[in-house]
């Protein structure tokens, strides 16, 4: 199944053609830089982006996708801070976040774990959104690998896979 796009690249936008891919971030998701936390929305191509597998990494590109509501899910701040600081997070139910706490070895035998944001839903405090609105969400991706990259209130997430087919095709 694909799905057209529109893809920054090089300041540049193209509409391509690529394979559905339904992780990333929702509007407002701070995502750490080398110039500090910025939203996601603001990002954009030649950032330097923070990730916890290869330190500062530069962004190649950005894909914004609409997605229905059905497929994000919204994480509280209390499962991020114990205090309970901060602002709903919201991404792609299908976005993978790297699980380091507790969870890892109860859920998952393993003392991390990359796991899709559905998988850790219970209803309360990680839960799946709905409705017919459908949400912009945000891929970010890297030249020639996957990183895993640092959001603002200390969560792991996996960037979009870096498609050669994709990087080559413009319209």
């Amino acid at each position: 199944m694909t799905q057209i796009m529109t893809r920054v690249a090089s300041g540049k936008s193209v509409r391509v053609t690529l394979p559905l891919c339904r992780s990333g971030l929702g509007l407002g998701t701070s995502v750490m830089t080398t110039d500090g936390a910025l939203p996601v929305e603001y990002l954009t191509p030649g950032d330097r982006i923070i990730t916890f597998d290869a330190g500062a990494q530069t962004l190649e590109s950005l894909n914004v996708l609409t997605l229905p509501m059905d497929d994000l899910v919204r994480l509280r701040p209390s499962v991020l801070d114990e205090d309970g600081f901060g602002r709903n997070v919201v991404m792609s139910a299908r976005q993978k976040l790297l699980v380091r706490d507790w969870r890892a070895p109860m859920l998952f035998g393993k003392r991390a774990a990359l796991v899709e944001a559905c998988r850790l839903a219970d209803g309360d405090y990680i839960t799946r959104m709905n409705g017919n609105v459908p949400m912009r969400v945000f891929q970010l991706h890297f030249k020639g690998s996957q990183h895993v990259i640092q959001l603002d209130q200390g969560l792991m997430v996996t960037s979009a896979r870096t498609s050669k087919k994709a990087s080559s095709s413009k319209a």
